[in-house]
């Protein structure tokens, strides 16, 4: 790539880095999608940490540095380190450094021939990326200062185990409960609903086992005590008591899961699990349930966490807002 273009691209990113993350310390959400942008209930223009204005539009903003202003826009799946000849054009001219181009039509006869080139490509939002560089999601902005070792919240492999497995543990005891007890007020059930019964249990208890493998694999003792605030330390003993817990049938729950999520050539690890003096149900529900107490521990420490160290952006405590749904398959 041509030395002038990847230096302004570099330079241009790494300011809408900046802004980014002083968007999401003083409060603003990073969105998942340019539509989810579009539509944030923020307010269109308004002041950051340190006086910085910044003006929200379409599908980007403006951020107003005391050297000069950058704006971007997101991308469709909110990606940060798109960018355009216009954009780049302007974060040039407002830090009063050309880069060696002369005009603006200069600028762009150099961004089509990277294009050309394959060094650079264009996306169906309009954006130009540095072709076979990973691009950066806004919802996975590092805001953090030096000394803070509680990972980015979108990053944070503990709030990934819950969101993408417990939670769907969650949903599907929930569902599996409410269909119990509609059962046993009218003392009856249709075919398809007993069906439904029993792939909601399957589907509990195959994700309370992925749960309880990704609690393992972490090694959440070592890393509640080495790689997170020493508040977190407090949540050990809890950890500790849901290992012991896991222990007691993990061998039956992890079979019984590789003979729900994969095709099974006989029902033996099914009946093994639920054999009637076992006692593995109740055991999992107690298992859940201590989950359940230690993740709301663990997410209320973030939510104190991150707001006594500055990074409002990534705060939960109020109801998440509706938004639009979309399914971009490519």
């Amino acid at each position: 790539m041509n030395q002038k273009i990847a230096e302004l691209i570099l330079d241009y990113q790494t300011k809408v880095h900046e802004a980014l993350v002083l968007m999401q310390r003083s409060g603003i959400r990073m969105p998942n999608s340019s539509l989810r942008w579009i539509e944030a209930d923020i307010p269109q223009k308004g002041l950051l940490d340190g006086g910085i204005e910044y003006l929200k539009h379409g599908a980007g903003c403006t951020v107003y540095f005391p050297d000069g202003k950058v704006d971007f826009d997101f991308g469709f799946h909110g990606e940060a380190n798109g960018f355009d000849a216009w954009r780049l054009y302007i974060y040039a001219r407002d830090n009063s450094c050309s880069y060696g181009f002369e005009s603006y039509e200069d600028l762009v006869e150099h961004l089509e021939a990277e294009v050309s080139e394959g060094h650079l490509v264009c996306s169906d939002d309009s954006l130009l990326y540095v072709a076979n560089l990973a691009r950066a999601l806004a919802v996975d902005i590092d805001c953090r200062l030096p000394g803070d070792s509680l990972p980015a919240r979108n990053l944070d492999i503990v709030m990934v185990l819950h969101s993408h497995y417990f939670q769907a543990a969650e949903l599907m005891l929930e569902n599996h409960d409410n269909l119990y007890r509609k059962w046993k007020i009218n003392n009856k059930l249709g075919h398809r609903k007993i069906i439904d019964l029993r792939i909601y249990m399957s589907s509990w208890l195959g994700f309370l086992a992925v749960t309880c493998e990704g609690f393992e694999n972490i090694g959440m003792r070592l890393l509640l005590q080495n790689s997170r605030p020493a508040a977190f330390r407090d949540l050990i003993q809890r950890t500790d008591a849901i290992g012991k817990l896991v222990k007691r049938h993990r061998t039956p729950l992890r079979e019984y899961r590789n003979k729900t999520f994969h095709l099974r050539e006989n029902p033996e690890a099914i009946r093994k699990f639920f054999a009637p003096d076992a006692g593995r149900v109740l055991w999992a529900r107690e298992l859940h349930d201590a989950f359940t107490v230690f993740f709301a521990a663990y997410r209320l420490k973030c939510e104190t966490h991150y707001a006594l160290n500055g990074r409002l952006g990534e705060l939960r405590v109020t109801r998440e807002p509706p938004q639009s749904y979309s399914l971009n398959i490519k």
